[in-house]
């Protein structure tokens, strides 16, 4: 925290290599973070932007979220703005903002959002196997853009950017407790897509 505090001061100074200091540390999961929201080809533009806001609002930062935090709410932002400026953002349903119809498999989940039996590892010994991976990957990046927006938000940034509950509910403006029925029921809707895709091999 405290070598946190000190690079954002430097960041405040203009001192010459923080911000190269600070590129090495959050660059990389930006950019990760980023493709889970707007896909590959936008991440760039979302990232520079975030970096570009990030430098000229640096002294507005008051630190009661960690920096990463405050740059990954700069992202989702500009990820969001830059979705409505592209037309690409998908409709929100009418209604209750995180309204679900619910899952078929919620019995496979216990109060607490966790497996009750865990789901097969897979394997890839073989070309079709890993074919069959390659597949695996694209369908699940289908279906991750089909969840309900908070939902997909959410399940994106806990599985693929990696931020623990607390950063993404800073994030998003929600409560922690929202964080997690929104991540418990994202996971449903993608273990009955990986249900069906091994059942059936289809997408």
């Amino acid at each position: 925290m405290k070598n946190e505090e000190e690079l954002v001061r430097r960041l405040r100074e203009g001192e010459s290599g923080a911000l190269h200091e600070a590129i090495t540390l959050h660059h990389g999961f930006l950019l990760v973070m980023a493709r889970s929201l707007v896909g590959p080809t936008l991440a760039e533009d979302v990232v520079q932007e975030t970096w570009l806001k990030a430098l000229a609002s640096v002294g507005k930062f008051e630190g009661r979220a960690s920096f990463r935090t405050w740059l990954a709410r700069i992202a989702i932002n500009e990820a969001h703005a830059l979705q409505r400026k592209q037309r690409r953002e998908l409709p929100r349903p009418t209604g209750e903002r995180n309204h679900d119809s619910g899952s078929p498999i919620g019995s496979l989940f216990d109060q607490a959002g966790a497996w009750r039996v865990s789901p097969p590892q897979w394997h890839h010994d073989t070309p079709e196997e890993l074919l069959t991976e390659a597949e695996l990957h694209a369908c699940i990046r289908k279906h991750l853009q089909m969840l309900p927006g908070d939902q997909r938000t959410v399940v994106m940034l806990r599985e693929l950017a990696g931020l623990d509950y607390e950063e993404i509910a800073q994030a998003l403006g929600l409560g922690e407790g929202n964080i997690r029925v929104l991540l418990h029921r994202g996971r449903q809707r993608m273990h009955a897509m990986l249900a069906r895709f091994q059942e059936e091999g289809t997408c």
